[in-house]
């Protein structure tokens, strides 16, 4: 378990070409005052990395991403810009548990632009002086800052030409992960820049949004390509409205389940179950896969405890781990754990419960099985066991 319940998750930010992660400051400013950790990733070649050897390819930004994510503390919500967006999404495929949300700035698609020679020449080595930089996000952007263009500008220069070259390369042929649906199944969120004539509103809706079923596309009004730099309040509030929803669901499964031992009505079980919830546990001689019968049989199972108490809580992806005390059955005390797992609105889809000692499976076995096998409530077949199993 990587991190305590308590862990918000931390916005990782990925910078896209000839940027560095300080053109994320703005965004990071608003989210610090509303206490979200955050991080600002640096892409190998570029910004304060600019004398890091190569390759430079989508791949290897993704492998160093990926060591960051991983030494992140608890859960993540990373959010990409233009090229990195395509890094961003390979990063949150491979971690899908810890990726919380995935959002897309004026993003490229994952597949390339496949801008023909002539096209993609300017970028490959474009020309460096202030005025051309300046010129160059101006031509692409609505209201980009004039002293972070003249930033942006200084930090090109120390940029080596091969390495642009390379990167722009890099973008423009995208990967091969890009030509089908996105192995990332979690939220994303898609944020363009009302005014980009680079990633177009059809770019996005023919070769981005597709390829995340249920993806939410939002307009980030007087932006260009730049969304973050032009508008980052805009662009700060929706990371943090996701982050803080991510935290939320990660809250909600051990919150409805305390919440409904404490209830002991079918209606407080229902309220926090999936429609596809599935429920093993060791007084069971098999799965549960009906949402009915596990209400049935946790109502019934949490009227017979005469103390129950959750004495720990911890939190690793989709799932939350409630260690707990009980006595039942006049006394008979009892310890386990109950392994919850969340959809991404934070409803349980898989329940665990793990009893100990044996003597405590076997009484609620027989003494909740038995009536509510009697009641018709739920088959016989969960409570009978055979040799070998």
């Amino acid at each position: 378990m990587n991190s305590p319940a308590t862990k918000a998750p931390t916005a990782v930010l990925v910078h896209g070409y000839l940027d560095d992660g300080a053109i994320w400051n703005s965004v990071r400013t608003v989210l610090d005052e509303r206490s979200i950790p955050s991080i600002a990733f640096e892409l190998a070649g570029m910004g304060t990395r600019a004398s890091d050897q190569g390759p430079f390819t989508l791949a290897r930004w993704a492998d160093d991403l990926e060591t960051v994510v991983r030494t992140t503390e608890g859960p993540v919500v990373l959010v990409g810009h233009s090229m990195g967006s395509q890094i961003a999404e390979l990063v949150a495929a491979r971690l899908d548990d810890q990726v919380r949300s995935l959002v897309l700035v004026n993003p490229i698609p994952l597949a390339g632009t496949h801008l023909p020679p002539e096209q993609i020449a300017p970028f490959q080595a474009p020309d460096l002086g202030l005025e051309a930089q300046r010129a160059f996000r101006g031509s692409l952007a609505t209201a980009f800052p004039a002293e972070e263009n003249d930033r942006l500008a200084q930090v090109a220069l120390h940029v080596d030409p091969s390495t642009i070259a390379d990167t722009a390369t890099a973008w423009n042929n995208g990967h091969p992960d890009g030509q089908q649906p996105s192995k990332f199944h979690g939220s994303v969120t898609v944020l363009r820049g009302e005014n980009d004539p680079f990633v177009t509103e059809e770019i996005v809706a023919a070769y981005v949004a597709p390829r995340f079923p249920g993806a939410t596309t939002q307009t980030i009004a007087d932006a260009g390509h730049w969304a973050h730099a032009e508008n980052p309040a805009a662009v700060a509030d929706l990371i943090g409205a996701l982050v803080e929803a991510s935290a939320s669901a990660d809250d909600r499964p051990a919150k409805a389940w305390t919440s409904a031992f404490e209830q002991r009505t079918q209606d407080s079980f229902a309220a926090a179950l999936s429609p596809n919830v599935r429920m093993e546990a060791s007084a069971l001689a098999k799965p549960v896969e009906r949402k009915e019968h596990v209400e049935a049989l946790m109502t019934a199972v949490s009227s017979v405890y005469e103390r129950l108490e959750f004495v720990r809580k911890a939190q690793d992806g989709p799932r939350t781990y409630l260690e707990w005390e009980a006595a039942a059955f006049g006394g008979f005390q009892m310890k386990g754990i109950t392994i919850l797992t969340r959809d991404d609105e934070g409803l349980i889809t898989e329940i665990a419960i793990h009893h100990r000692p044996f003597g405590a499976v076997v009484q609620i076995n027989a003494k909740v099985g038995g009536p509510l096998i009697e009641a018709g409530l739920i088959p016989a077949e969960y409570f009978n066991f055979t040799e070998g199993e």
